[in-house]
């Protein structure tokens, strides 16, 4: 068979597949949460134990703890995997044995396009603050799962086929690996008309290709929106799309307002991560419900103990259900977020969240005025969001001094001295009213920031010995 043909094919039976799932778990979304702690648990109990039958490293680490003993497998008894760990023993942890970390990592590398290694798995890579990349690897049952999500996302929103097709902008990652590429490549298959653009396109080139496509859903990181609602401020970019939705970074309220402002449409906020879970807001826009029935999430607190509703996290706990060949089973992402305890108007039962503060690799640790230390999250900075003369920002802390590093917007460009000396000042009687003791900021003017090899923009860079630790719990 033709390879094109062959492609061809594997991404109709992806996305039919993917339909299908989606369409399932869409209409159990508002089914009372007794059914789906049984539908849970059930596949919950099918990747456990193929874990410790196919994988030498739960094998081990399961008889151990005992958390396999007796009775139906226990969530919180299963032992806690971080990304370090799961990088340093890939060889042992993958279900099959031809997956190899560093020969994988060579492939990655030299992946053009949408190929499949060994013609069956798909493989993506994340970077990551622990030294190593993240490194995710799905069969095609996985990667369905993955798919039926952001088909949930953008239905959502609002997305529906039509005639004339709708037309989707996709701005993400540069790297072929990443999973804003591979997912945009999979859903390209006719459905809708699909651009796929990476974010470290110029500028200029990004907004010329956007007027010429002229989205009717654009879907974008939140700091990427920035960029086009300054440019559509300014009558260089000229979409009109039905449907916006950002992705995969913090999204402050004045953000939000400023892009209903640009664009005229109320944007959607979701939550994604390569490790498998998935969410989005539903048209009340009161928080992002989960996906849960593909992927278990635990809120937990520095020590890893649950964390009630109503309350904060340190770090959430993922168990990806659906994914065999590489189990990840309560794998820790450091997003800090607090569950809402009250049912969401829309109906649904799907865990919801109230507030995302970013992550705890970048809380920064300042002194406090008595004596002790001040933790301060990156909605501190929000001012800089609200700030019409700021396009966008990063803050990099070098011991007990705060770099603002800021990409002026067009109209500010020229008097960037006056900025420098009024932002610095605003952070710190910010960081005062909290109470830092002497905060020490400056303030520099750059024409871009640096961003990941995905195409996100890191908000916040804490330095490393000033990190908050937590402990793992076994």
């Amino acid at each position: 068979m033709n390879i094109q043909v062959r492609y061809h094919r594997r991404r109709l039976a992806d996305v039919a597949a993917a339909l299908r799932l989606a369409r399932t778990q869409t209409s159990r979304e508002d089914g009372p949460r007794a059914r789906l702690a049984d539908q849970q648990q059930q596949r919950l109990e099918t990747v456990v134990r193929h874990a410790a039958t196919h994988s030498p490293f739960y094998r081990r680490r399961l008889a151990e703890t005992g958390a396999l003993d007796d009775g139906p497998v226990q969530l919180q008894r299963l032992p806690v995997l971080d990304k370090s760990l799961l990088m340093e023993h890939f060889d042992e942890l993958v279900c099959d044995p031809r997956l190899r970390r560093d020969q994988l990592l060579a492939w990655v590398g030299q992946l053009t396009g949408d190929q499949l290694y060994l013609d069956r798995y798909r493989v993506m890579l994340t970077s990551g603050s622990s030294g190593w990349p993240g490194l995710f690897v799905y069969d095609a049952a996985g990667w369905r799962s993955i798919c039926a999500q952001i088909l949930r996302i953008s239905s959502w929103a609002g997305l529906r086929p039509s005639w004339p097709r709708q037309r989707l902008a996709l701005l993400g990652g540069a790297a072929p690996s990443h999973i804003s590429r591979q997912g945009a490549a999979t859903m390209a298959v006719g459905l809708h008309r699909v651009l796929s653009l990476p974010v470290t396109l110029p500028l200029p080139q990004l907004v010329e290709a956007l007027n010429q496509f002229q989205p009717t859903y654009l879907h974008v990181y939140p700091s990427v929106a920035m960029w086009l609602a300054e440019e559509q401020h300014a009558g260089r970019l000229r979409l009109s799309p039905q449907m916006l939705v950002t992705i995969a970074e913090l999204r402050t309220p004045e953000m939000t307002r400023r892009l209903q402002e640009a664009f005229g449409v109320r944007p959607f906020d979701a939550y994604g991560c390569t490790e498998g879970l998935w969410g989005s807001e539903c048209e009340h826009h009161q928080g992002i419900h989960l996906f849960e029935d593909s992927t278990l999430v635990e809120n937990v607190d520095p020590a890893g103990q649950p964390v009630p509703a109503g309350q904060p996290g340190a770090r959430l706990l993922v168990t990806n259900l659906s994914n065999l060949v590489q189990p990840l089973l309560r794998l820790e992402v450091t997003d800090l977020v607090t569950l809402d305890p009250d049912p969401c108007p829309c109906g649904r039962t799907l865990v919801r969240v109230s507030s995302i503060r970013g992550r705890s690799d970048d809380v920064l640790s300042l002194p406090a005025r008595d004596g002790g230390r001040v933790a301060v999250h990156p909605l501190q900075f929000a001012l800089l969001t609200r700030d019409p003369q700021v396009r966008e920002f990063q803050v990099v802390q070098d011991g007990p001094v705060l770099r603002v590093l800021i990409v002026p917007s067009q109209a500010a460009a020229a008097g960037t001295d006056l900025l420098e000396t009024r932002l610095g000042q605003a952070v710190a009687q910010q960081l005062l009213g909290i109470g830092v003791h002497d905060p020490q900021v400056t303030v520099e003017c750059r024409p871009k920031l640096p961003r990941s090899a995905g195409g996100k923009l890191k908000l916040v860079i804490a330095d490393p010995p000033s990190r908050p630790v937590h402990t793992n719990a076994s």
